[in-house]
């Protein structure tokens, strides 16, 4: 078989931020690698983790093998061929290759959704020997998320199964996902991260990390509305949707350690859209997250806070409704 790394620049890494190139490995990360000290809280692990990245590039060969650092932990993988779902990997520890056989000799596009809960470290990409391999352009409009634990979507059964992957396909949309476990407090440098990437949309879902404290009545409301404006230096007129806490009743009007309730979250998020529209921003939706998960859905919250497996369809779909339906199309 050839052996292609990522210096050969026939694959990419999408719903990346960026990817550290090491001499036998690379990885994506979904920080900037490259300043990963100004990343304090995030680098340890969640930015690491690949909820949402893809391993894409186009090719004919019937066999496709990937040489990987040793998985520590299992690790899943699902194969899309031309966007349809083909075969599903789970690799035990200790693994170093991941083998897709039996395709076909035509030409496609290849996607290999990356554990959401799991680092992932590639040697290297091998197809049959004079088999064609380049990497994918694309054609999408581009939508980046950023959010908590619930937007990480840790519960979902597979990779491709997160609620943010289902809306980009089911919208036929390109997903950057910043959904960080425990890790979402609205910080200036996710906004310059955000700023600096091609986006047709881009969805903020804040609140919920910060309820325990992390930032506090004073300073919750003025973070998001920095966030938003840091974001919009580069990216004035693409339409943005604010999203408020979805529901979890032991938080609902208990006040936190913050001195806010999430009650008090969706008042806070529903003023701040107000005064951007007010100041010009035509293009700023508030969305409350109680259409988005709320009530109703209890029965898929077994933990009062996550949607799980079968929630993430349900998330996916009333998403797709309340929040790309408000967008121009």
């Amino acid at each position: 078989m050839a052996t292609y790394t990522y210096a050969d620049n026939v694959f990419s890494f999408e719903g990346a931020a960026s990817v550290q190139v090491e001499n036998d490995f690379v990885a994506p990360w979904r920080v900037d690698h490259s300043h990963i000290d100004f990343y304090p809280f995030l680098r340890d692990r969640v930015a690491r983790v690949c909820s949402g990245v893809r391993l894409c590039f186009s090719t004919d060969s019937k066999q496709i093998s990937l040489g990987l650092a040793e998985v520590p932990e299992k690790l899943r993988l699902d194969l899309f061929v031309d966007g349809q779902l083909t075969e599903e990997l789970s690799l035990e520890p200790g693994t170093t290759n991941a083998a897709f056989n039996a395709l076909s000799g035509e030409w496609k596009r290849i996607e290999i959704f990356l554990d959401q809960g799991q680092p992932f470290n590639l040697r290297n990409v091998e197809v049959d020997d004079g088999a064609a391999i380049k990497k994918t352009l694309v054609t999408q409009k581009r939508w980046i998320t950023y959010g908590s634990s619930i937007t990480h979507a840790g519960s979902a059964q597979r990779p491709s199964q997160i609620w943010p992957t289902l809306v980009a396909q089911k919208l036929n949309l390109h997903l950057t996902t910043f959904g960080f476990g425990g890790n979402c407090q609205s910080e200036p440098m996710m906004g310059r991260i955000i700023r600096d990437m091609p986006a047709d949309f881009i969805t903020l879902k804040l609140g919920i990390n910060s309820v325990g404290g992390a930032l506090s009545a004073r300073t919750f409301g003025s973070n998001v509305i920095g966030l938003i404006q840091i974001i919009r230096e580069k990216h004035p007129e693409t339409p943005m949707a604010l999203i408020s806490p979805i529901y979890s009743p032991p938080r609902e009007s208990e006040k936190g350690g913050s001195g806010l309730s999430l009650q008090d979250m969706r008042e806070i998020h529903e003023g701040i859209a107000a005064s951007c529209l007010k100041y010009g921003d035509r293009n700023l939706y508030y969305v409350d997250g109680l259409k988005v998960f709320g009530p109703a859905e209890l029965k898929y919250l077994p933990d009062e806070l996550h949607p799980d497996a079968e929630g993430q369809f349900v998330m996916a779909e009333n998403f797709a409704r309340e929040v790309f339906g408000r967008f121009p199309s």
